[in-house]
This record gives structure tokens, C-alpha cells and sequence, in this order.
């Protein structure tokens, strides 16, 4: 019988259902002698295998369940996964990894450098369309075989031995050691792939190399992983159990850990984070991300095919006001697109940053005249925004300061496959995006914008920016490296073939159970945390 909720009977059962659901969640992860971990994540994920998923709701997860070459400590520093050593030879194009004796796969299985081969090779392959390609392209051949033109058994790694991987580049990458530790670099289980096909990565199913594996998945509710017997390090592995409470909604999920049912959750509302460090200073973790809010732009579409358009667009935007007067949770106003959050990079804004913001809006006007534009021919363009308080308030701000320009822009809000399609379509004119690297180096932000990546939706091509890219992969000083990076940035910044925004700010809410959290940059196992009631 439907009982409304507004009736004192209904509030009743409504009140009764969620102790129930309370005491349920209580005794799921209070059984027995087991300690637990309780985490919020974001929005459910539609597979389970490191090479599918991508972005922050797949990140905490993958790294519990899967291990790669490299993996990184409780602070944050890279550190010998899988691998236990490695050497680099011919001026960094080849790197040759031993692999640990003794490495086991979650059902007992032998895994060695063979299934290293196989799961780069798997990760290329067009044949799979795999969305983490990307995370391994320095390898030789790796992108001549996502494009079809090579067959994936041309990839540029090989197994010597059981114990010894030897990975060839097409160019020096200095980055490559941090591009290991991503999760889509992991291995994947040859054996269980090939037994179940779409389906190996489901619970009963699924062959992990990490410090946990799937038990349990629940639709809509959570996922359920225990403790890996086979891990490498499983004695050092404090924390019985892992589960993940997918939650789209904030306040949800700040109100499930305020009630005591979640141990860590990402994010909170809106406006709320000067309230959470005044009153919870203690569980409450923030610090800039490695990631950038940025517009995309069309560079083929009029009227933002001009760069007169798309300067004026960038310069007459006060991020400053948007940051602090409307979002309010922390984000970082930038001009471009690495951060200064990136180790060694440091602050590196575009040159109009300097200017008086009123000086910025009378260039922009000026710049939307000289291109043809006024009241008897309105500069019309859409921007395209995902779901989501955040970005609707950004949307709504923009639009109204290029009103001041007499800018007529239309908003639409789209889902993220219709977003995605999108952008691989170049079927929009300006899109909301966010991009969290895979990688703690600079380049992995300036390839936003080489002309062969795949992530480079705003189609801009310099020839110019494409040869410093390739070059800065030479210069050995770290220092001397990075300041060309910096100016390879600029040039191509000042073509605006996308819009910065912000820098947001991770914001995590941290039961006092939980011990050994460090604030750095992502991720954050679970097998370096501990829970004390």
C-alpha cells in the first residue's frame, strides 16, 4: 500500500525505512571481526576494467583493485609497483623492467611480463576501442596502431624472460615513469578476459592484481572489495574491506558522512566549503587538483573560427569574481591551462592577466567591432554544459558578461554521451570540460592541444607548438625543460583555441577513524589508510 509521506502514518514508515536502511548499511560493514572502509564516490560506472573506464569515479577504485609497473606511496612519490627495478638506455628511449618474483593474479594465477605485453597490446588495438589508450603513447608504434596503420603486435614492448619487460619509446619521454602509474597501464587478466569475454570485470568474474577485489557490486548502491590473499604486500594491507557508495548528489553525500555511514566523501555542496573549515576543520582535506576547467572552442566554426573572437571572449571574463562571488568552493581562477598546483611548474598566466579588467572589456569590444560585429549583426554563438549546479552558474555568468559585448549566446545542457559525441563530432561551438591528468607533468595538459590528439577537440594545429613538444622530450635539465614548457604554452595560448577557467579544488570530508591520510594530489589507496573505532 502507498502511504503518503506528508500523513504523520507515512513519516512514520519513511522514518522507519531509513533506520532500517541505516542499520542494514551498519551491519554490512560492522561484521564480524573485520575493519572496514566507507567511501562516497561519484556517478556508477558503466565497466570495471582499467582500459574502459576513465575520470574521477573510476581513479580511487582502479588503483584498490589493480596494480601497474610503478604505484606511488602514502605521500604521494612514485615508487616500484609490479616492478621492482628498472633501467633506462638509449637516451630514454628504452626501459627495461624486472618484474617481482612471486606476483600472483587474485585467483592464484602466475602473472609475469607476459601479461604486460598483453595488456599494452590490448590497450592499442583499435579493434577494442579502449578509451585508455592515451595513457601509454609514447610507446613505439602506439599511435600508428590506434589509428589503424600498424597491427598491435608491432607495439614496442616485448617480454626477454618471465621476470624482464622491456618497453621501447618512440621519442624520450621524462614523463613516462609517472605515465605508469595510471590505472589504465595496469595488466589485465589474459585468462579471465578470454573465459568471459565483456563480462570478466563483474563480481565472480573478475581477476584483480591489486590489494583488493570485487566481492560484491549492487547497482545504484555500492561496490563490495575485500582484501586481495595474493597481493604482493597483502601482510601490510590493514583495511579488510573497501566499499564505494556511488553518489551523484553532494548534499547527499555530505549528509551520509555527517549521520557516520561514510568514512571519506569528495566534494561538498556549493558555498559550503567555508563552513566545513570553520566548523569540521579537522575532517575536512582541501587542496588545489591537478586538473583545469576550460571552455573548448570550435576553431572551425564561425564566428569562433576568427581568434579576434575568441580573445575577446577570454579577456573580458573576470574569473576572479566568478571564483569568489558565485562559486565559492574553493576553485582557482586561471588564465591557462597547466596548473600551478603541477610540481615544479608554478604560476605561468597569460600576458592579458596583468591588465585592469576595464582595460580588458574595451579591448574586447574593440576586437567584436573589428571583426564585423554589432547590433545590426549580433555575435551569436551556443556553449554546450554539462548537468550540474556548478557549471549552470558558470554558464550563466558568462553569458551575462558578454552581454557587455553584445554577444547573444545560447545555453544547452547536455548529457555526458550526447557531450562526448559531441566533441568527438565537432558538433558545438563553445563546451564545458573538465581534464584531470593522468600524469604529474606538464605535458600531459599541453597535449590538450597538439595536432594529433585525440583530446584536442578545439582542432588547432601549430606546427610550431607540435615541434616544442617533441623537443622539450630532449632537454635534460628539469628547470631548463620546464621554462621551455612555459613557453611553448603561451605561444599556443595566444592563438585561444580554448578558454581557461579554474583550477578546482579537491575537498574531501575524512572520518577521524581514518588514519594515515596525506594531502597530495591523487590517489589515495586504501592499503595505506588504517581504521580505528
Amino acid at each position: 500500500m502507498r502511504v503518503p509521506i506528508g500523513s504523520s502514518r507515512g513519516f512514520r514508515a519513511w522514518a522507519f525505512c531509513v533506520a532500517l536502511a541505516c542499520i542494514i548499511v551498519a551491519g554490512v560493514v560492522q561484521a564480524g571481526d573485520k575493519t572496514a572502509l566507507r567511501r562516497g564516490t561519484q556517478a556508477e560506472l558503466r565497466s570495471l576494467d582499467p582500459q574502459v573506464v576513465i575520470g574521477n569515479s573510476a581513479g580511487a577504485m582502479m588503483y584498490d583493485l589493480f596494480e601497474g609497473l610503478v604505484t606511488v606511496s602514502a605521500d604521494g612519490q612514485l615508487l616500484p609497483g609490479a616492478a621492482e627495478s628498472w633501467t633506462v638506455t638509449d637516451g630514454g628511449r628504452t626501459y627495461v623492467f624486472r618484474i617481482r618474483e612471486g606476483l600472483r593474479w587474485s585467483d592464484g594465477a602466475t602473472l609475469d611480463a607476459r601479461d604486460f605485453v598483453y595488456s599494452l597490446q590490448r590497450i592499442v588495438d583499435p579493434k577494442n576501442a579502449l578509451r585508455g589508450a592515451g595513457a601509454i603513447f609514447p610507446i613505439r608504434n602506439a599511435t600508428a596502431i590506434t589509428r589503424g596503420e600498424k597491427p598491435a603486435t608491432e607495439l614496442g614492448v616485448r617480454a626477454i624472460d618471465p621476470l624482464t619487460l622491456e618497453i621501447s619509446l618512440d621519442n624520450p619521454a621524462p614523463f613516462f615513469i609517472d605515465m605508469l602509474a595510471s590505472f589504465a597501464a595496469c595488466p589485465v587478466p589474459r585468462h579471465a578476459i578470454e573465459r568471459y569475454g565483456a563480462q570478466w570485470s563483474m563480481p565472480g568474474n573478475m581477476v584483480t592484481s591489486g590489494a583488493y577485489v570485487l566481492e560484491e557490486w549492487i547497482s545504484n548502491t555500492h561496490y563490495k572489495l575485500v582484501k586481495n590473499p595474493w597481493f604482493r604486500d597483502v601482510d601490510n594491507v590493514r583495511i579488510d574491506e573497501v566499499y564505494y557508495y556511488p553518489l551523484l548528489d553532494k548534499e547527499t553525500a555530505v549528509q551520509r558522512f555527517r549521520a557516520g555511514e561514510l568514512d571519506i566523501t569528495l566534494d561538498v555542496p556549493p558555498n559550503r566549503l567555508d563552513w566545513f573549515k570553520k566548523n569540521m576543520p579537522t575532517e575536512t582535506k582541501n587542496y588545489p587538483a591537478l586538473g583545469v576547467r576550460y571552455l573548448v572552442v570550435n576553431t572551425e566554426r564561425p564566428p569562433l573560427d576568427d581568434v579576434r573572437i575568441r580573445r575577446a571572449l577570454s579577456i573580458s571574463i573576470n574569473r576572479e569574481v566568478i571564483a569568489e562571488k558565485i562559486l565559492r568552493d574553493g576553485s582557482l581562477p586561471v588564465t591557462n591551462i597547466v596548473p600551478a598546483a603541477l610540481p615544479e611548474y608554478g604560476p605561468n598566466p597569460a600576458p592579458f592577466a596583468e591588465q585592469p579588467y576595464e582595460q580588458r572589456l574595451a579591448e574586447a569590444n574593440r576586437l567584436v567591432a573589428e571583426a564585423g560585429f554589432g547590433a545590426e549583426r549580433p555575435l551569436r554563438f551556443t556553449m554546450e554544459i554539462l548537468p550540474g549546479e556548478g557549471p549552470r552558474r558558470v554558464a550563466v555568468a558568462l553569458q551575462a558578461m558578454w552581454r557587455a559585448l553584445g554577444a547573444e549566446v545560447t545555453i544547452v545542457n547536455i548529457g555526458t554521451k550526447g557531450h562526448q559525441k559531441a566533441l568527438a563530432t565537432g558538433d558545438f561551438g563553445l563546451s564545458w570540460y573538465t581534464y584531470f591528468v593522468p600524469f604529474s607533468d606538464a605535458t600531459a595538459f599541453l597535449l590538450l592541444l597538439e595536432s594529433d590528439s585525440n583530446r584536442n577537440y578545439s582542432k588547432y594545429h601549430n606546427t610550431e607548438f607540435d615541434a616544442m613538444l617533441t623537443a622539450a622530450n630532449d632537454i635534460a635539465d628539469p628547470a631548463e625543460r620546464i621554462a621551455f614548457l612555459r613557453r611553448a604554452e603561451q605561444l599556443a595560448l595566444a592563438d585561444f583555441p580554448l578558454i581557461p577557467l579554474f583550477t578546482p579544488m579537491r575537498v574531501y570530508l575524512i572520518n577521524q577513524r581514518v588514519h594515515g591520510w596525506i594531502n597530495h594530489t591523487e590517489p589515495h589507496l586504501a592499503r595505506h589508510l588504517s581504521v580505528v573505532d
